[in-house]
C-alpha cells in the first residue's frame, strides 16, 4: 500500500511538472500586462498608484512591439518626462513574469545603474504584488539577488553600466534595455562600443530583443538619432480638427503671444498669454486643450524598415500629458540666445538634436566687436580670473573680468618670453598676476583665481610655483579630452609635490566658448573684448589673437564603428593658445561658484555707507573650490 502511494505521489508530481512546462505562454502584450497588473510606486511616481497605458497612450505601440513577432530592436527617441523609465521597467517586469528569461538593462554607469535599482526597480517590486512574490528582498549573503543582479524562477535581471565591459559580456541575454545611449561611453575599457558588445549576448535566442532608449543629444554624435533613422521612424501625429490630415506638434507650427522682460541677473522673462498650433496642412489653429482631444496615432516615414526588424518611435514634450505647452514654450523663449540653455530645450523637450555653434568664417567678426573700455576693467566687471598656458620656450597668459550671468570681459593678452625652468620667467608672471586693476568706479581688483595648464614639458615647475603661491589662489590643472566631461571635472592632488590639481574637460569647456561667442546680444554670458589705444601698451586683442580663439572645430570621425566628434585644430600655423586660455579662465571662474549679488554690493558706492553696519556680520562662505582672497583694494 505504501508503494502504491508513493508510485501515486511521483506520478501527480510529474504530471504537474510536464502540465508546466507544456504550458502555453500567455498571450499578453506588455501594455495589457502593465494595465492588468502594474502598480505606480510614490517615489518615483507622479501619479501613484494603478498604471493605465490610455494615460499616455503613445506609450502602447512603443511597449508592445517587444512582444511584436519579427521585432527585433525597438528605438524609442524621446523627450524628457514622458514615461521612459516606467515603459523600461514594464517591458523587464513582463518579460520575468510571463516570459521568464535572462534580462539587462545597461545605464550610461556603473553608479547610475545602482541609482535605477534603488530608486526604480526596488519600489516596483515591492508595490506590484505578482513580482513581489517572485523576487526577495536584497540580502547581503544572497548572491542570487543583489542590487545589480536579480534572480527569478526561470531568469535572472542583471543591471549594469555602459562603462563595464565584465558587466556588458558576462552571460547570454535575450531581452536587452539600453536606457540613455546618447549617454554611453564610447569603449567600454578597451573592448569597443557598450551597445554592440551588449548586442552580442543576445546571438543565442532566435526570440530576441533589443530596447535602445534615449533623449538626443549633438547632431552628428547622436546614437539614438542615427538608430532611429534606421527604423521606421514613425513620429506620434495629432489629427487636425479642419482638414482632419495628421501632422507633429513641433514648436516651428506654434503660434505664441508672449511679454518679456528682465529678472535682476539679466536673463529673460517670459509671460505666456496664449499659444495656438497652426496646422502645416490647412493652417487652421487651436489651443492645446483641443489638439490634446484630438485622434492620435504614429505615422511612419520609413514604414519599409519593418522589414528588417526595427521600429524606431519618436515622441516630444508637446505630447506628454505630464507637460504643459506653456511651460515648454516659456522655456525655450528663456533660453534663446543662450547655446547651452537652448540645447538643453531642444534636447529634453523638443526631443530633438542640437546643431553645436562654433564655426566661424573668419576672425574680422571679432575685431569688428571690439568696444572702448572706459577702465581696465569696465562698469560691470566683479571678479578677474586668470589663466596661463606653458610651452617650451614661453608662457602665455590672460585675464578675464567676469560679471553677473557670466557675462566676460576680456582685459589682458600677453606672452612672457622665457623658459620655464627659469626662476626670471616665473618673476615677470607674478608682476602680472599680482598686478591691480583698475575699475571703471576708481577702485581696483586683484585677480581672485589662477588655473595654470601642468601639462608639457616643464610640470615640475609649475607644481613647484603653484605649491610657492597657492595662498593667491594659483592651482595647477591637466586637461582632460573626450565628450562628456565636464568643464569642472574634478579637484585631485599631486601627491609627489603635496600640490592642489584640477582636472578639466577641455572639449565640453571648448564648447561652452564656441557657444558663448556666438551669443550676439550684450548680456549674460557674452564675450566682450577690447579695442587697444593708441599710445598704449596694446591689450593683446589682435587678429592673432581671434585666429587662435577659432583655431579649432569639432569634425567627425569613426572610432571602433562609431561615429564621434573630434576638436581638430585648422589653423595654418597651429596656435591654439587663445582658446585653451579661454577654456582655463572659465573653468577658474566656475570653480569659484561666486556670489555676484555680494561681489556687486562690495563694488557699489553704496557699499561704503553700509559697512560699518555689516562688519559684525559673519562672511557668507563660498561655495566652491578654496576660498577667494581679498579681491578689491
Amino acid at each position: 500500500m505504501l508503494v502504491q502511494t508513493n508510485i501515486k505521489l511521483t506520478y501527480d508530481l510529474f504530471k504537474n511538472i510536464i502540465k508546466k512546462c507544456l504550458q502555453p505562454i500567455i498571450k499578453i502584450s506588455v501594455s495589457e500586462w502593465a494595465d492588468k497588473y502594474r502598480v505606480l510606486s510614490s517615489e518615483s511616481a507622479a501619479e501613484p498608484g494603478k498604471w493605465h497605458t490610455d494615460r499616455a497612450p503613445y506609450q502602447r505601440e512603443i511597449m508592445d512591439s517587444f512582444t511584436t513577432p519579427a521585432i527585433h530592436k525597438v528605438v524609442s527617441k524621446l523627450a524628457s518626462q514622458t514615461g521612459k523609465s516606467d515603459m523600461l521597467n514594464n517591458v523587464l517586469a513582463r518579460f520575468a513574469h510571463i516570459d521568464p528569461c535572462p534580462i539587462m538593462l545597461v545605464q550610461p554607469t556603473i553608479d547610475m545603474a545602482q541609482d535605477y535599482s534603488k530608486s526604480r526597480i526596488a519600489p516596483m517590486l515591492r508595490d506590484t504584488k505578482v513580482l513581489k512574490k517572485m523576487f526577495h528582498d536584497v540580502k547581503s549573503k544572497d548572491s542570487d539577488n543583489t542590487i545589480l543582479s536579480k534572480l527569478f524562477p526561470g531568469g535572472r535581471l542583471i543591471m549594469c553600466g555602459a562603462n563595464s565591459p565584465t558587466g556588458l559580456a558576462s552571460r547570454p541575454i535575450r531581452i536587452l534595455l539600453c536606457d540613455e545611449v546618447d549617454r554611453f561611453c564610447k569603449s567600454a575599457g578597451t573592448e569597443g562600443d557598450p551597445v554592440a558588445l551588449a548586442s552580442k549576448r543576445t546571438t543565442t535566442f532566435w526570440n530576441y530583443c533589443v530596447g535602445l532608449f534615449s533623449t538626443p543629444t549633438l547632431a552628428g554624435t547622436s546614437r539614438i538619432e542615427a538608430e532611429y533613422n534606421s527604423g521606421t521612424m514613425e513620429e506620434w501625429q495629432h489629427e487636425c480638427p479642419n482638414c482632419h490630415e495628421f501632422s507633429l506638434i513641433k514648436y516651428a507650427n506654434l503660434q505664441i503671444d508672449y511679454e518679456e522682460s528682465k529678472k535682476n541677473d539679466g536673463s529673460r522673462l517670459i509671460t505666456i498669454k496664449s499659444i495656438l498650433y497652426h496646422c502645416p496642412h490647412c493652417g487652421f489653429g487651436y489651443d492645446e486643450q483641443t489638439m490634446r482631444n484630438q485622434p492620435q496615432k504614429y505615422v511612419a516615414k520609413a514604414p519599409d524598415a519593418i522589414k528588417n526588424g526595427v521600429r524606431s518611435f519618436f515622441v516630444n514634450a508637446f505630447s506628454s500629458p505630464w507637460i504643459p505647452w506653456k511651460t515648454v514654450v516659456q522655456e525655450y523663449l528663456e533660453a534663446k540666445g543662450d547655446p547651452e540653455m537652448e540645447k538643453v530645450v531642444v534636447n529634453t523637450r523638443f526631443g530633438e538634436v542640437y546643431e553645436p555653434k562654433g564655426e566661424f568664417a573668419d576672425e574680422n567678426i571679432f575685431l569688428q566687436r571690439r568696444e572702448d573700455y572706459e577702465a581696465e576693467c569696465p562698469q560691470g566687471v566683479l571678479l578677474l580670473t586668470a589663466a596661463v598656458d606653458v610651452q617650451d620656450n614661453r608662457l602665455e597668459y590672460q585675464v578675464n573680468g567676469w560679471g553677473v550671468g557670466e557675462e566676460c570681459w576680456g582685459i589682458k593678452k600677453g606672452i612672457i618670453m622665457g623658459i620655464p625652468d627659469e626662476g626670471r620667467t616665473w618673476d615677470e608672471l607674478d608682476i602680472v598676476l599680482d598686478k591691480a586693476y583698475q575699475h571703471a568706479n576708481g577702485r581696483k581688483l586683484l585677480i581672485s583665481r589662477t588655473f595654470i595648464d601642468s601639462g608639457g614639458h616643464y610640470t615640475k615647475n609649475v607644481y613647484e610655483y603653484c605649491h610657492k603661491n597657492a595662498r593667491k589662489q594659483r592651482f595647477a590643472i591637466r586637461g582632460m579630452p573626450g565628450d562628456g566631461i565636464p568643464l569642472i571635472y574634478k579637484p585631485g592632488k599631486a601627491k609627489e609635490y603635496n600640490v592642489f590639481l584640477m582636472l578639466l574637460g577641455v572639449d565640453s569647456g571648448k564648447q561652452q566658448i564656441m557657444d558663448r561667442l556666438a551669443i550676439e546680444e550684450k548680456g549674460p554670458k557674452y564675450f566682450h573684448y577690447p579695442k587697444d589705444i593708441v599710445g598704449e601698451i596694446p591689450k593683446g586683442f589682435d587678429d592673432v589673437y581671434f585666429k587662435g580663439l577659432i583655431a579649432e572645430k569639432r569634425v567627425p570621425r569613426i572610432e571602433r564603428g562609431r561615429l564621434v566628434t573630434k576638436w581638430v585644430n585648422i589653423a595654418p600655423d597651429k596656435r591654439n593658445e587663445p582658446l585653451d586660455l579661454s577654456v582655463y579662465s572659465l573653468a577658474a571662474q566656475q570653480s569659484i561658484n561666486p556670489n555676484w549679488e555680494r561681489l556687486q554690493s562690495v563694488i557699489d558706492d553704496s557699499y561704503e555707507n553700509k559697512k560699518a553696519e555689516t562688519s559684525n556680520k559673519k562672511p557668507q562662505r563660498n561655495q566652491g573650490y578654496g576660498g577667494i582672497t581679498q579681491t578689491i583694494v
